[in-house]
């Protein structure tokens, strides 16, 4: 099972994209990072951590094993084009962890952080512990930060684009840029942004519908939505609440299989027709 969460970081994140990155990069050190850290100090893994400021530039390296996070965190504040850090173990031949932001397809002042987490284990997705690790993740991460949309999916393809992008054919350009205004998509985790929490009547509202089994206010607005309490038992039924739940705030449109994003889910259902039940 591999594992994508990813955030989009906008000019209304709060205290700026750097701060964003800085915060999202920091909580990825304790989860997922951690164990890969202690591994490499035991020389059981590698780690290499990246920042490019400007495209052009060259790389700067920082061994976060070694202690170089602070010295990392600042070149993070500055608002980076592109930030990695890959963790390669002897066992595999594919990264372990991906921990990366870039905002090159999103555009500037925008970013996209990723983390993908490869493996075949398909277990994880019924272990609730590993479940719950992951929202706790986000909320870490996002609690300081307001972000424009968040989402946590697997099996699906590694890009910025969320389901309602591939399905609606949007452009990742426009769908980042109106991300305040409409719900980019909705997946087994999604983090909805303070003015879309407040369009759908607010957290009380959003617990109240029933469709979540966690509801999560951020200190910064916003909040972090988990469908289900494992990402196994989110299946298509759990799939059509969470999009009823969320349809007022979702762009308008029928969505259509693409080919080109084939493993993406979602309900053919046009969420323009839920438009009026929006606060």
């Amino acid at each position: 099972m591999s594992l994508v969460v990813s955030v989009t970081l906008d000019s209304r994140t709060r205290g700026g994209v750097g701060c964003g990155l800085a915060s999202c990069f920091g909580a990825a050190l304790d989860w997922p990072l951690a164990e890969y850290l202690e591994r490499e100090r035991a020389g059981t893994a590698d780690t290499l951590a990246t920042t490019l400021m400007d495209e052009g530039d060259a790389d700067k390296e920082f061994s976060l094993a070694a202690g170089e996070w602070n010295a990392m965190r600042a070149e993070l504040l500055r608002g980076p084009e592109v930030v990695s850090v890959l963790v390669a173990v002897p066992e595999t031949d594919r990264p372990a962890v991906n921990v990366m932001s870039s905002s090159i397809l999103v555009k500037r002042p925008n970013a996209e952080v990723q983390i993908l987490l490869g493996g075949e284990d398909e277990e994880r997705s019924a272990d609730a512990a590993f479940c719950r690790s992951v929202v706790e993740f986000l909320i870490t991460a996002l609690d300081p930060v307001n972000p424009a949309f968040g989402r946590v999916c697997a099996g699906e393809p590694v890009t910025p684009k969320a389901n309602l992008d591939a399905a609606l054919k949007r452009k990742l350009c426009t769908s980042v840029a109106e991300a305040r205004q409409s719900l980019r998509g909705y997946a087994w985790v999604m983090v909805c942004p303070a003015e879309l929490t407040d369009a759908l009547g607010g957290v009380d509202a959003l617990k109240k519908s029933g469709a979540f089994h966690r509801v999560a206010p951020l200190t910064s607005g916003g909040t972090v939505l988990q469908a289900t309490e494992t990402l196994a038992a989110f299946s298509n039924e759990a799939l059509r609440r969470t999009f009823h739940a969320l349809a007022p705030v979702l762009p308008p449109g029928v969505p259509c299989f693409n080919p080109a994003a084939a493993y993406v889910r979602f309900v053919p259902e046009d969420a323009g027709r839920f438009a009026d039940r929006r606060q």
